[in-house]
Order: C-alpha cells, then structure tokens, then sequence
C-alpha cells in the first residue's frame, strides 16, 4: 500500500508540521496532483530560508520548484543564514519568477543583488507586493551605482505594485535623481502623474530617504498613499529646493515617521501633517533638539484628531523637573480622553552634561526592540494600566536594570531575540514573590532533588515558544542560573550569539543539564573572538566546542579587529573542522575589520583559500564555486560551504 493511499489528508498534513517547509517540497511536491492538492498551501508560499546541503538546493532550484512553478503565489528568500541564496535562485530559474506571483520577499540582500533581481526579473511579473531588506555595509558607493535604477524601476516603471516595503541599509536621495525632480518636470508631466488609473498606483509605502526634500517628491509624485512609513537618514532635514504646495494626500490614513536628524523641529511636523486632512494613526520615532515635543500641552495640538498616536522621543539634554513628572502628559486629554499613556526615561551626568540624556515613549511601547534598562521603578505605570507589547521582537535584559524583568517577559509574546547582559539570578531584580515563595518552602522542606528545585524556581517564568535565538553580550562571573532558567523556558530556540569567552565558561560548567540542552536545541552559533586567535588556540578550543554543539548547522566567527595572519588562522580552522565528523553546512567567517582582509582579498581572496586546503589535504578535496567570495566543499563525509 503506498504512502498517499495509507493516510488520510489530515494525517499527511500532521506530518507536514513538524518538517521544514523545504522539506515537505523536496519530499511531496510535484509528484502527483493528489499530493500537491494537500500541501497546497507549501506550495504557494514558498519559504528559502532553511539549512540544507548545497545539493539538495540544487534539487529545489533546478527540479522541484519548475514542476510547480505555475502555483506558486509568493516567495520569501532569505540570507540571514546562507548568504548566497538570492545568487543560487537566480543562476538556476532562468531569470523568470513564476507568473502567478503576487508576493515576493527578498531578505538579507546588498545592494548590488538588490538591483539585480528587480532589473532582471521585476519587469516580468505582476507582483503586488514587494518586501527587500537590504544589508550592506558599502552601501553609500553602491547607491550611486545603482540607487537611480532600482527608484526609477520601483517608483516609475512598474504598474503592479501596490505595496513596497524598503528596509535597512539602502537610503534613497529622491532629489538626485532626475526623474523625480521638479527641476526637469514640466507641467504636462505633472499632469500625467495626476491622471494616474487609481487601481494601479501604490498604496502602501515604507521606505529610508536621505532628506525631508526626498520625502515632499515622493509625496508629490505618490499622491494615492494610504500608508506611508519614512524613515529619515542623519544626514540633513534642510530643503534643498524651495517647496511648492502640492495637492493634499488625501488618502492617507496611516503616517510613520522616523528620524535620526537632530534638526527636525516640531512646525516641521505641523507643516508636513496638513497635507494629510484624513490621517487616523500617526507614529513618531525621533532624535532631537527641540523641547516642543516634550510638552504633552503644546503635543496634544499635533494629535488631538486622531484616533492612534504612538511616539519615541530622545534628545540629549538635561531634564527639568516638570519633564520627568510627566505633568504635562497627565491630563484628562491624555489619560481619559485618549487613554494614552506615557513614560519617561532620563540620564543626568553632573560632570559630563555631554551625557544627559532624556527618552519620553507612549505605552504599549511602539518599539521592535525594547531595552528594559530604559524603565525605572520611578516613572512605571502601574500593572493595571500596561497592556500587551505586541511589537517588541527583541527584548535587551541588563543587570543595571531596577526593576524585575520577568512582568516583560510576560507582556511581549511576540519577542523572537532575548538579549542579556550580565544577568544574574537575584530575586530584587529579577525573581518575583511569588518565587520567593516557592524558594523559600522549598528551603524548609529540605528538597534535595536539583531538578524538582530547578522546575519550581522556573514556576513564574512564561514559556516563551517565539524565542528563537539568544544574544549574551556578558555573562556574570561564574554565574549562569539566569541563563539556564531563559534556556529551559524557550522550546524553540535554535541561535546562540555570545563572545568565545563565554562560550568557554558554559562549557566548562560542571552542571552538564544547560549544555545538553544546548546541543540539542542549538542549529546556529555565532561567536565573536574577543582576542586574537593563535594556531594553537584553535587546535585546543574548536575540538571543544563542535563536541558539545555537534548538531549545528551554522557556524559563524567574528574574528578580533587585530587578528595577523589571516591566511593560516583561517586555513587551520577549517582544517580542523573537517577532522571531526559534524552536520555543519555552513561556515562563515567575518574578517572584514581585521586588517589582513583586504590585502588578503587583493591577493585572491576565497581562491586563495581553496589552494591552500587542496595542498593541506593532500588533493582529496572537491570543491567548486558558489558565488564570488564563496565555495562548496566536500571532504570525506562533509559537504559545507564556507563564505569570507
């Protein structure tokens, strides 16, 4: 009896939730329509993200996707964990997306991949939706190159996308570029922009502009927003053109602002919101220096006619009295009214006042990525009044925190990153009566039992099954017990970020309960090297380390700014790991601030490399390229692509 015809839909489909969805399409897709009808939704939504051999992406790319390619509706690739995906997709589908595609989902990319996916494939589909996160450290060269023809394919050419959404590194400076600039515009164009078919404009928008003038263009020349997220660059807010009025947006409901320039003035804000009549939710997320913002009075003006009104305001000054009171904040208008609670957080340095520093936020906090250092016992509202955190992803727990941390656990359910420094077990900060509690029967019943005292302490603590990956930037001196009680709490958790230091510590622990969990639970590590490394060093420390993390898949090293001989350092460290029998697929070393890297790149960079492990290994390598600074290995039983 075959495998279809032995289980019911619903059984197929139990199945399917505990594989990757990779592995449901290497595994079911393509073979039959029966198959393909019951994991239709794997095949609609395409997810290339996971941690396979280069082999079996291959398969993916070259068979298994071309026998569904008409289904697909959208597609998500991912680089956070191998680099190289977007590179492999398109030197393997013949530079085509699928023509039924409506989403599509680029993470992780350059600039340069960037301009070459939307150059090469946009023009062909009918995408409506459209999500790129750019990571680039060069990213000021590469926006000159290509920053004109990703704006002028994105914003000019294309006339089915309805939503863009433009993360990270890449900042477009919209009044340098021609097609955009009211200097080459005449009237007849301004004209065709105005007749523009409603149903094939944009109408959601999240983009980094240089400037506010890059900002007041694309308002002119997208005047059907109905959701619009800016996130200006340090660079300047000072208009560079002199503004024009232009045809209120009348549209837009939902307005997002983020900026870094310290001179943005609050009648820059006034000024920008009355081109926006019918706006319902306003958030502001800014640095600066004016004072106006932190008046909840002069405020209330800006947002008394709105319906959601979110904001993070910081400036680097001194604080009055007044101002950390937060009198001005509760009012009737804010607290009965509006319902519309707010904190405070402030620093004052009586011999440094270069260091004050002065933070006012709106609650539930509006941030992804929420430091609790930044709440003081003095200015926290009370429980009854603290709703859900929805937005925070990342929660930073550190020990100069006064207040206890486990009521921000339980209000963030949808924290993917924890990060800890120098946390430490101390029932003030940290634990809860209710722990004291527990702790303090458990004393006197005389519990001898280390897992039962384990399991009762940890009581309090939520299960925190979104948690996927933990950042230690400190651990305190021989002192894990808050570490271990965050590890037994997260099911899920798959990445551990932490210098060697501490890698070192959790290692040596005598209690082996924290690193069994460990080498189960762990896939991806990341160690940064916190001093330069020696031939030695990793002979004695590697072996170590893939021994109690044995199944990683991912293993990335961040080596110390001052680290010599760049070459050998690298050559002995994947000499060493290929002693050892591992499942890693994929290693990363990031040398790109040490000072070997350039010279070492000038000199062939990954070819360089590859010579010298054929000469170590005595010829008994495979190896062939996966992108310019990349190469796929295969040695004895492993196969792992290394990227510099």
């Amino acid at each position: 009896m075959s495998f279809e015809t032995s289980f019911p839909d619903e059984i197929i489909l139990e199945i399917c939730g505990y594989l990757h969805s990779t592995d449901v399409l290497l595994s079911f897709a393509g073979l039959n329509h029966r198959l393909n009808r019951t994991i239709s939704d794997f095949i609609q939504h395409i997810h290339i993200a996971s941690m396979i051999s280069y082999k079996r992406y291959l398969s993916l790319l070259q068979i298994t996707l071309p026998s569904i390619w008409s289904s697909i509706q959208s597609l998500t690739i991912d680089n956070s964990q191998i680099p190289c995906l977007t590179t492999l997709f398109l030197n393997n589908t013949q530079d085509i997306l699928p023509p039924n595609l409506k989403r599509l989902s680029l993470y992780h990319l350059n600039t340069y991949e960037i301009y070459t996916f939307i150059n090469r494939l946009m023009n062909k589909c009918i995408v409506g939706e459209l999500i790129i996160e750019c990571l680039d450290t060069d990213y000021t060269y590469q926006q000159e190159l290509y920053g004109y023809k990703i704006a002028q394919m994105l914003f000019y050419h294309h006339p089915t996308l309805k939503t863009i959404e433009l993360r990270g590194a890449i900042i477009f400076d919209l009044s340098h570029l021609s097609f955009l600039s009211l200097s080459n515009t005449d009237e007849s164009n301004l004209t065709s922009i105005s007749n523009t078919d409603f149903s094939s404009v944009l109408r959601r928008l999240t983009i980094p502009l240089r400037s506010l003038s890059s900002l007041h263009l694309l308002l002119i020349y997208q005047p059907y927003l109905e959701y619009l997220n800016v996130h200006i660059d340090d660079a300047y807010s000072t208009y560079d053109y002199s503004i024009k009025p232009f045809p209120p947006l009348l549209n837009l409901r939902e307005f997002y602002f983020h900026s870094e320039d310290l001179a943005i003035k609050f009648d820059t804000i006034t000024e920008l919101l009355k081109y926006f009549p019918n706006l319902k939710s306003l958030s502001l997320d800014i640095t600066t220096e004016c004072r106006r913002f932190f008046d909840g009075d002069i405020l209330q003006t800006l947002v008394y006619s709105l319906d959601s009104f979110q904001f993070s305001i910081i400036s680097c000054f001194r604080p009055t009295l007044e101002e950390r009171t937060l009198s001005t904040f509760y009012t009737s208008f804010w607290l009965e009214t509006k319902k519309w609670y707010t904190q405070c957080y402030w620093h004052i340095d009586d011999e440094h006042l270069n260091s004050d520093y002065f933070h006012i936020y709106s609650v539930p906090f509006p941030f992804v990525n929420f430091d609790v250092y930044k709440c003081t016992n003095e200015n926290l509202l009370t429980n009854e009044k603290l709703r859900i955190f929805s937005k925070v992803k990342q929660l930073d727990l550190s020990e100069t925190s006064d207040i206890n941390v486990i009521p921000f656990l339980k209000r963030c359910p949808n924290i993917h990153t924890i990060s800890l420094n120098n946390i430490y077990d101390d029932e003030e900060n940290y634990g809860t009566d209710e722990e004291e509690d527990i702790m303090d029967q458990t004393d006197d019943n005389n519990l001898d039992d280390n897992v039962q005292i384990i399991n009762s302490y940890e009581s309090s603590l939520p299960i925190l099954r979104h948690v996927s990956c933990i950042s230690l930037l400190a651990l305190p001196d021989h002192d894990l017990g808050f570490f271990e009680r965050i590890v037994h709490v997260t099911p899920n958790l798959k990445q551990l970020m932490l210098y060697f230091e501490d890698l070192l510590e959790i290692i040596r622990i005598p209690q082996r309960t924290l690193c069994q969990i460990l080498q189960k639970c762990i896939s991806q590590l990341e160690i940064n090297l916190d001093y330069v490394w020696t031939v030695s060093d990793i002979r004695r420390d590697i072996p170590k380390i893939l021994r109690v993390f044995s199944n990683i898949k991912s293993l990335s090293i961040s080596l110390h700014p001052d680290q010599k001989r760049l070459l050998a350092i690298i050559n002995e460290l994947l000499l060493c790991i290929f002693k050892h029998q591992t499942n890693l697929i994929c290693l990363h070393i990031d040398s790109s601030s040490s000072i070997d890297s350039k010279q070492m790149k000038k000199q062939g960079g990954i070819e360089v490399i590859k010579t010298q492990l054929i000469q170590s290994c005595n010829t008994q390598l495979k190896q062939n390229n996966y992108q310019e600074d990349s190469v796929h290995i295969e040695f004895r039983s492993s196969s792992i692509v290394v990227w510099l």
